[in-house]
C-alpha cells in the first residue's frame, strides 16, 4: 500500500494464483471500495501465474471452491498493509540480468515451422526470439519498520517444469521469497512480468539452465537482486497518479467456414481416433485449434479489455489483463517516460494470450487459442504507453 500524504492511496497487490477471472477482480474491487473507500483505479491485482496453485473464478466447481477462501483471505491482507504504512526514508531502483532461467518456449524446427515446448525429436533449431531476462527491482527504506523489495521478472512458473519435490504450492517464487527476506531481513512482493510466451528451461542441448526452482533462486535469483542492488539509482517518490482504460479490442473473425468445420470435428471429440481423423480431414493441427475457434466464435466482434497505471515519482506500474509478451513488455518499458517502470501481467483479470506480431504469423499453441489479432498485442503495449504518459503529464 502506498499513501502520498494527500488523500491518494494505491494498492499494488500479487497473489501466488495461476489467474483469476474477471469478475472476481470486479468483487474485489467493490469490496476494497467499500470497506476501504480506495476506488477502483487505485488497484493493481497482479497473479504470479504459478500453473502449482489454483486459478480463482466464478464460473465452474473447480475454480468455484477457491473462491470463498480468496474473498475471506484478502480483506485481512489490505488491511494489514494500510496499517502498515510507515514514513519514507529512500526509494532506489535496480535492474539485471537473469541468466540461465528464462527462455522463449517457441521453437523453430528442422521442417521450418515453430512449435511451442518441442519434444527433443522434432528438432528444434532456435527459439523464435531472444528471451528478455531483465529482472528489476524497487527498493522502499522506511523510517520505523522493514524495507520492503519489489521485483519484476518474466518466466513461466510451471509445476510439471521443475517444482521441488512438491514442496511449494507457489513454485520457486515462494522459495525466491523465503530467502529474500531470509537474506535481506525485508517485505517481498513479486510481480510477474510479460511471460507469455516464456519458460523455465530450454528446450535445447547445451544451454546452461537450472534443474530445480530451488537451484535457480539460490544460484540465479538472488546474485541477480545482489546485481540490481549493486547498480541502484536513489529515485523521488511523488504525487500518486492514475490512469485507466477500457480498450476495445477486434476479436479475430474466423470464417463461417473454418467455425463450420471446427464445430463438425468438436463433434466428435468423444472419439479419439474419429476425432483425430476429422482434423487432420478439416486442416487443423490440434484440438488447440478448435478450442480457439469456437471460443472466437461465441465472442463478437470485439472485447472490452480493461488497462489500469499507477505511478509516483519516478516509478509507474501498469497493469495487462492476459499472458503478454516479452517483445510487448519490453516496448512498454522503452516507452515509458519513467526511470523504472513495471509490466505486471495477469493482473485485474484474465483473456488469454495475446501474441506479438512477431510470433502470429508463425502460428503455435498461443496464437492458435488467442482471442485477438496480428497487431493486437502491439496495440495494448501503446495503450499502456499511452495511460503512464497520461500519468506523468497530469498536475
Amino acid at each position: 500500500a502506498f499513501s502520498d500524504g494527500e488523500g491518494n492511496v494505491a494498492l499494488v497487490m500479487t497473489a501466488d494464483l495461476k489467474g483469476m477471472h474477471r469478475p472476481v477482480f470486479e468483487r474485489t474491487a467493490k469490496i476494497i471500495e467499500e470497506k476501504f473507500g480506495i476506488p477502483r483505479e487505485n488497484v493493481i491485482l497482479s497473479c504470479t501465474h504459478t500453473h502449482s496453485a489454483p486459478t480463482v473464478g466464478e464460473s465452474n466447481a473447480e475454480v468455484n471452491r477457491w473462491a470463498p477462501i480468496y474473498y475471506k483471505t484478502f480483506p485481512a491482507i489490505v488491511e494489514e498493509a494500510l496499517r502498515d504504512l510507515d514514513p519514507l526514508e529512500g526509494a532506489y531502483i535496480g535492474s539485471a540480468q537473469a541468466e540461465g532461467i528464462s527462455f522463449v518456449r517457441r521453437y523453430l524446427l528442422a521442417d521450418g515451422t515453430y512449435k511451442t515446448n518441442p519434444k527433443a525429436s522434432d528438432n528444434p533449431l532456435s527459439h523464435e526470439t531472444e528471451a528478455d531476462n531483465e529482472m528489476r527491482t524497487i527498493r522502499i527504506d522506511r523510517k520505523n519498520k522493514k524495507d520492503i523489495l519489489m521485483v519484476n521478472y518474466q518466466t513461466h512458473y510451471g509445476s510439471a517444469t521443475g517444482l521441488y519435490k512438491n514442496q511449494y504450492s507457489a513454485d520457486f517464487v515462494h522459495v525466491f521469497r523465503e530467502e529474500a527476506e531470509k537474506k535481506w531481513d525485508c517485505h517481498f512482493v513479486y510481480y510477474s512480468g510479460a511471460s507469455g510466451n516464456l519458460n523455465f528451461q530450454s528446450k535445447i542441448a547445451g544451454e546452461k539452465k537450472y534443474a530445480t526452482f530451488v537451484e535457480a533462486t539460490k544460484e540465479g535469483f538472488i546474485p541477480t537482486v545482489e546485481g540490481c542492488m549493486a547498480g541502484e539509482e536513489s529515485v523521488s517518490l511523488g504525487k500518486l497518479r492514475f490512469a485507466s482504460n477500457w480498450y476495445k479490442a477486434p476479436v479475430y473473425q474466423d470464417s463461417a467456414e473454418v467455425i463450420a468445420k471446427a464445430k463438425e470435428a468438436n463433434a466428435l471429440s468423444g472419439n479419439s481416433e474419429a476425432y483425430q481423423k476429422k482434423l487432420a480431414e478439416n486442416g487443423f493441427v490440434s484440438s488447440r485449434q478448435i478450442e480457439g475457434i469456437l471460443r472466437r466464435a461465441k465472442l463478437g466482434e470485439t472485447l472490452d479489455v480493461p488497462f489500469y497505471a499507477i505511478t509516483f515519482g519516478d516509478i509507474g506500474f501498469v497493469s495487462a489483463p492476459y499472458e503478454m509478451f516479452d517483445t510487448n513488455g519490453v516496448q512498454v518499458r522503452e516507452g515509458s517516460p519513467f526511470k523504472m517502470t513495471f509490466v505486471c501481467s495477469y493482473t485485474n483479470g484474465g483473456f488469454g494470450y495475446v501474441p506479438s506480431s512477431i510470433a502470429f504469423p508463425h502460428g503455435s499453441y498461443e496464437v492458435l487459442i488467442s482471442r485477438f489479432c496480428e497487431t493486437t498485442g502491439d496495440d495494448f503495449a501503446d495503450e499502456m504507453i499511452r495511460l503512464l504518459n497520461n500519468c506523468k503529464n497530469q498536475k
